[in-house]
């Protein structure tokens, strides 16, 4: 399978670090390119807002800059990627993470979607289910679930 496009969930975690290492690695000398997604999802959103508000409220400096998480995820999260010399860009969407990485997947035409896998396998992961479980559900193109082992060292 020839390898061109590549959408990569990232959260921050090391298990999303360890997927972006798959990643570049899915795309290096193809000349591809890995789609970095971020999706805020509710949550994200109302902590945003909160802030948002507390800043027209007084509680923060009013020529402070509006909280984003762009720069966390160019300077940070996608190292994994710079490192690897590969082209890379961000999409950071107001959807929650499934939603997300399907609708940038469908968009952009990806050849597949990878995200990382923090073990979790206990009853309410289960229950609620996790990631994987709804994007293989929803998806219509191949996905690769990267396990991360914390004891084990990333891949150069």
């Amino acid at each position: 399978m020839d390898v061109k496009r590549v959408v990569v969930g990232i959260d921050g975690s090391p298990a999303a670090a360890e997927a972006a290492r798959w990643a570049a690695a899915a795309v290096h000398g193809s000349g591809g390119e890995v789609i970095v997604v971020h999706g805020l999802g509710s949550s994200e959103l109302a902590r945003q807002a909160a802030i948002s508000a507390s800043r027209g409220l007084g509680f923060a400096p009013a020529g402070s800059p509006p909280p984003t998480q762009d720069h966390r995820i160019e300077d940070w999260w996608c190292q994994p990627l710079v490192d690897a010399g590969v082209a890379h860009r961000t999409i950071v969407s107001d959807c929650d993470a499934v939603e997300a990485l399907l609708d940038t997947a469908r968009s952009e035409d990806a050849d597949l979607i990878v995200i990382g896998h923090r073990g979790e396998s206990g009853l309410i992961h289960r229950l609620m289910r996790g990631l994987s479980d709804h994007l293989l559900d929803h998806a219509h193109r191949p996905i690769v679930v990267v396990p991360y082992h914390p004891d084990r060292q990333p891949r150069s």
